[in-house]
């Protein structure tokens, strides 16, 4: 049996949960907001690698690893723009604890790592499990409120997130999860109903934010209505 891992050694620890002295322990990394790391991994790291893995198998629903459609540049252009869009937002709200340079540095190494073809990350395992990925405090919708409350652009983002309504990757075995089968449900009861029951949006205090997931949603399924009827994929 072989076993890979990657080269990352780091451990971000809570440095007010220690009593005594922190030990100096080679890639010990002590945060006092730790609250800004959790959400730094949320809404970067996690947002990137499903946005990477709906976006890829809208554009190539025939590729099976995440490295295979981050070889096109109109994934690859695409998933760091949502980062670089997420990770304004977080600079906003953690000014004390994040730089600019930092934060584009911390994407370019995340996309590196999502590259790597010896992970062997599939699209379907990326993606699946549509319900708790759009759910309110999750990757996509979380770092939406927080724009929203520190009044910053988040287009990107819910564009990216309008793609994970088309997200229809299988295992090996062809098979999807019951999860994302309950989101198909849903779904059949209309993109107003789903963005209400998942993505927990308030017809009347969130009416912007659906109007603008229903314009997304629109505009992709007609470009995907297109390319059907062009013999394209």
């Amino acid at each position: 049996m072989i076993v890979f891992a990657e080269p990352n050694n780091t451990l971000i620890i809570d440095r007010k949960g220690f009593k005594s002295a922190i030990p100096g322990i080679k890639g010990l990394a002590p945060k006092d907001n730790i609250k800004a790391c959790v959400d730094r991994n949320a809404f970067i790291h996690n947002l990137g690698y499903a946005t990477a893995a709906y976006y890829g198998h809208f554009l190539h629903p025939d590729a099976v690893y995440l490295y295979e459609v981050l070889n096109y540049s109109e994934v690859l252009l695409f998933t760091r723009a949502v980062m670089l869009q997420s990770a304004a937002i977080l600079k906003a709200a953690y000014a004390g604890d994040f730089t600019k340079a930092d934060l584009e540095a911390h994407i370019d190494d995340l996309i590196y790592r999502f590259r790597n073809k010896a992970l062997g990350d599939t699209i379907f395992q990326v993606g699946q499990d549509l319900p708790r990925k759009l759910a309110p405090n999750d990757r996509f919708i979380g770092i939406i409120r927080l724009a929203q409350k520190q009044q910053k652009p988040y287009d990107k983002v819910l564009q990216a997130m309008a793609y994970a309504f088309f997200f229809r990757a299988t295992d090996e075995n062809r098979n999807r999860p019951a999860s994302d089968l309950l989101f198909d449900n849903y779904l059949s009861k209309g993109i107003e109903f789903t963005l209400r029951e998942v993505c927990r949006f308030d017809p009347e205090r969130d009416r912007q934010v659906t109007s603008r997931s229903r314009h997304y949603f629109d505009e992709i399924a007609g470009t995907r209505s297109f390319n059907s009827r062009s013999g394209q994929v």
